[in-house]
């Protein structure tokens, strides 16, 4: 080795060693104090791009955590309002049980509308003034609803729409009504020297005697008046014949119903001989109703204040393209056997009803009983459709929680294994460069006293 003084390798490289300790101590001593292994993008570049991508989703699917819960939080509001709409609908329901049967009075018919009505206004006051965070969400405008569930775009769930529970749009039903009005007592067949018309269920009674007295009153005109007796037998024949007939097709009715759907008519029970046409309108209606379950017609009767009587039948029948059936026919429903005006009624055209909704509810008549019926259930099945698909809802925006969570805490993981400081490296590394430092500075003095040593060549 060459006595130099102007070059002093070895103090040269100390200082070098040491530069690098120093550095190796500053790393060190940041990761500790930071907790980080990458501090920056020089620590590790590709770690540090990886890294934050990965803060990027965990930052993202943490905001998301929060709109799936504020989502749940909309369904339970939305539910909870719906829960009440059907308890409402339920008591609308007992109303229109209690409305539908024959012992109400008019006053009492009056009085369960009363408080149909007023439930039907606070349904649609619920579903008016329930909202979320300011939006409406049960009156039919809460369409569409997207939620984003997920840190990136297309990350979502979707709410077709909330069901529209306003008192004039909940419920959906199809149904029949038809409807003969007015039913009058006339005269039976057969009875043409005798014009009286019978204004009166009541006087269908009369026509048998009336069939007597015209026998009586030939035999009364041919002791008056001597006539031709082959004429007056012949006539008084000829009642007989028309009282015969009129007997045997008073005790033997057997009328039909025809429903368009079905292609054969279906045949009523018989129906034994009444006393009066009041009687008879009531046979026939129990005849139809005791067919109910096989034909879907129910029928009521309402006597009009002028003594008539309205028959409506409701069907709720469903044809074979879906449609209700639209044809009722009542056959064999005859003057001849009934007294009854209108022989074989095909009932008027009926009213094919569709989302009427529940606010035009009518119990004043047991026909409207029936329709409010229909539509009530109809509305408690939408509504309770309404709540299972909240709650599918609110257990799937659960599920999206608790997925979010279980990949924010993975994502954490990875990345907390690429940037967080492993402290019993570190401080290995602490301890090592703290001792390289010391030993390094040594060094330098010592290298620096190398250069004094040509002095003792020169004094030599």
């Amino acid at each position: 080795m060459a006595a130099t003084i102007n070059t002093n390798i070895a103090s040269i490289n100390a200082q070098r060693n040491l530069s690098l300790s120093g550095q190796s101590l500053n790393t060190t001593m940041q990761r500790l104090s930071s907790g980080l292994r990458v501090n920056s993008a020089k620590d590790d570049a590709a770690g540090l791009a990886i890294a934050e991508r990965m803060n990027t989703q965990v930052k993202g699917l943490t905001v998301a955590s929060r709109n799936a819960n504020d989502g749940i939080s909309l369904a339970q509001t939305a539910e909870g309002a719906l829960g009440k709409i059907g308890d409402m609908l339920q008591r609308q329901r007992e109303l229109a049980v209690q409305a539908s049967n024959a012992t109400n009075s008019e006053s009492d018919r009056k009085a369960l509308q009363a408080e149909v009505s007023q439930l039907a206004a606070e349904i649609d006051r619920v579903a008016k003034q329930t909202n979320f965070n300011g939006q409406k969400i049960l009156d039919g405008s809460f369409a569409g609803a997207v939620f984003q569930v997920g840190a990136n775009s297309g990350d979502n769930v979707t709410l077709g729409a909330l069901a529209d529970t306003r008192a004039s749009n909940l419920s959906a039903i199809n149904y029949n009504m038809a409807t003969v009005d007015p039913i009058n007592v006339s005269e039976a067949d057969g009875i043409t020297n005798y014009d009286k018309p019978v204004p009166n269920p009541d006087d269908y009674a009369t026509q048998q005697t009336e069939y007597d007295d015209a026998v009586v009153a030939l035999k009364q005109a041919q002791a008056a008046n001597p006539l031709d007796q082959g004429a007056v037998d012949n006539a008084k024949n000829e009642v007989n014949a028309k009282k015969t007939a009129l007997e045997a097709k008073i005790s033997e009715l057997t009328p039909k119903l025809t429903i368009q759907g079905i292609a054969d008519p279906i045949s009523l029970e018989a129906i034994p001989a009444a006393s009066t046409g009041t009687e008879r309108i009531g046979q026939v209606v129990e005849a139809i109703n005791k067919k109910t379950a096989d034909t879907g017609v129910t029928a009521y009767l309402t006597r009009n204040e002028d003594g008539s009587f309205k028959m409506e039948l409701m069907s709720s029948r469903m044809g074979p393209d879906g449609v209700t059936a639209a044809t009722v026919t009542l056959e064999g429903f005859s003057a001849k056997s009934t007294g009854i005006a209108d022989a074989d009624p095909t009932f008027s055209e009926p009213v094919l009803e569709k989302k009427i909704g529940i606010d035009s509810i009518d119990v004043t008549t047991q026909a409207g009983a029936w329709i409010a019926l229909k539509k009530i259930d109809s509305a408690i099945d939408q509504i309770n459709g309404a709540r299972a698909t909240l709650g599918a809802m609110q257990t799937r925006f659960e599920n999206a929680v608790n997925n979010i969570d279980i990949q924010v805490e993975n994502l954490s993981a990875a990345r907390g294994r690429i940037v967080d400081a492993d402290f019993a490296v570190e401080t290995a590394n602490l301890s090592r460069t703290q001792i390289l430092q010391q030993a390094g500075t040594a060094m330098v003095a010592q290298a620096n006293q190398i250069p004094q040593n040509v002095l003792q060549l020169l004094q030599g």
